[in-house]
């Protein structure tokens, strides 16, 4: 098999690890410009390492194996946890166990095009990409930890981590085993780069054994190591995983213009660019609990357009009220007949509704994950022909089960 070469992005460069097709480094770490980078590629197999900043790692259940139904399903069962449109984001998700438990990677569409236009520009095409907390060492019963260049890398499960600041360990896992479900808290191997060790005494007070070491020969290699032909969740699935190879080549004339203009954007965002990240999110987050509000009010209503709330909301209502003047209407006849079994509903409670072209979203929280599924049925009892239901969605969290459930009109020959 041909040698494979890790590289990821690193400020104003490049960096590159070339390494046999199991994971045994060839090389020490190459830093660089696109030239040098390219000429390193060549014959090899490419894996893009993308920063944990950029994806998110979830784990969600899904109560259907229809990989269609799962492909529909898969972005509402996550949406209370993104901070902006679905349709701008990529999901890829992994092997779905028996109770119907999948792990989900998202990145922003533009973010991941970014990484790949760049590469485009090389003449570099990778054959896989990965979230960087995700090719850390894993054991069960251990958390790792990787500590470099003033940020901090955590894989806690198989398949989910995340990056962050390393001042920030302490109160991250102190949350996350909240949520951990081992009868034992699991033991902390942290790695380290650079001369000295850091300061872990916070994090010992999580009550978790903390091992500490310095990496033994790169964090590169260290990645290198743990990849291998399962890693799952590769983020190069779908459209990207269909790309047509001749669409990747390179304008060799302009070749180094576009690098040099690259780099030189990434020399001045590197410093303040994650922290500008986080600023967006939290503005992004701001104005989804606007338009969160004002969907509440009027759940099919389209795009909302910032610092107009007040006129779309009369214009809203004035359509509302031309529309409910006029007779019948899906959306009542929908919520009537949902509205119907709600009131004699003991198990579920209803948390939220949206409706959109024709269907109705609610949104329940339950304590087990059947119940959903015998809600649907209540509400199919002798309406077969008049109505379509469907559970989109039933995901276990620690307060209890939270689900979706699309109720559609069927259209009568």
């Amino acid at each position: 098999m041909a040698e494979q070469i890790l590289i990821r992005f690193s400020d104003d460069q490049f960096e590159w690890l070339t390494a046999s097709s199991k994971g045994q480094p060839r090389s020490g770490v190459g830093r660089g410009g696109g030239e040098e980078l390219a000429t390193a590629c060549k014959g090899k197999q490419v894996v893009l390492l993308v920063p944990g900043a950029d994806v998110l790692l979830t784990q969600v259940t899904i109560p259907t194996r229809n990989a269609a139904g799962i492909t529909r399903a898969l972005p509402y069962a996550v949406e209370e946890q993104l901070a902006e449109d679905i349709e701008h984001l990529h999901f890829v998700r992994g092997a779905q166990d028996a109770e119907g438990s999948m792990p989900v990677a998202i990145i922003r569409r533009q973010s991941l095009d970014q990484y790949l236009d760049t590469l485009m520009q090389l003449g570099i095409r990778p054959a896989s990409a990965y979230a960087a907390p995700l090719l850390l060492p894993w054991q069960e019963g251990a958390w790792t930890i990787l500590i470099e260049d003033k940020k901090a890398l955590l894989r806690y499960s198989r398949e989910q981590g995340l990056e962050l600041e390393p001042e920030s360990l302490p109160p991250v896992v102190s949350r996350l085993l909240k949520e951990h479900t081992g009868n034992e808290r699991p033991k902390l191997r942290v790695w380290y780069s650079g001369d000295s060790a850091p300061d872990l005494a916070a994090l010992e007070m999580t009550g978790c054994k903390v091992d500490i070491s310095p990496v033994p020969e790169t964090a590169m290699a260290m990645m290198a190591a743990t990849l291998t032909a399962e890693t799952a969740l590769d983020l190069l699935q779908g459209k990207y995983g269909q790309q047509d190879a001749a669409s990747l080549m390179t304008f060799k004339a302009w070749r180094t213009a576009i690098v040099l203009l690259v780099l030189a954007g990434l020399v001045q965002l590197g410093d303040t660019g994650y922290r500008y990240w986080q600023l967006v999110q939290e503005d992004k987050q701001l104005a989804q609990d606007i338009e969160t509000l004002y969907r509440d009010a009027f759940p099919d209503a389209g795009k909302m357009r910032r610092g107009s709330v007040r006129q779309q909301a009369d214009q809203k209502l004035a359509e509302l009220r031309q529309q409910y003047g006029r007779g019948s209407d899906t959306f009542l006849a929908l919520l009537y007949v949902s509205g119907e079994e709600l009131h004699k509903e003991k198990e579920l409670q209803l948390e939220g509704l949206n409706y959109k072209s024709g269907t109705l979203n609610l949104r329940l929280r339950g304590s087990d994950l059947s119940q959903f599924e015998v809600f649907k049925q209540k509400l199919l009892q002798g309406r077969e022909r008049e109505i379509k239901v469907e559970v989109l969605s039933a995901v276990s969290r620690r307060e209890g089960v939270d689900g979706r459930i699309m109720i559609q009109e069927r259209k009568q020959p």
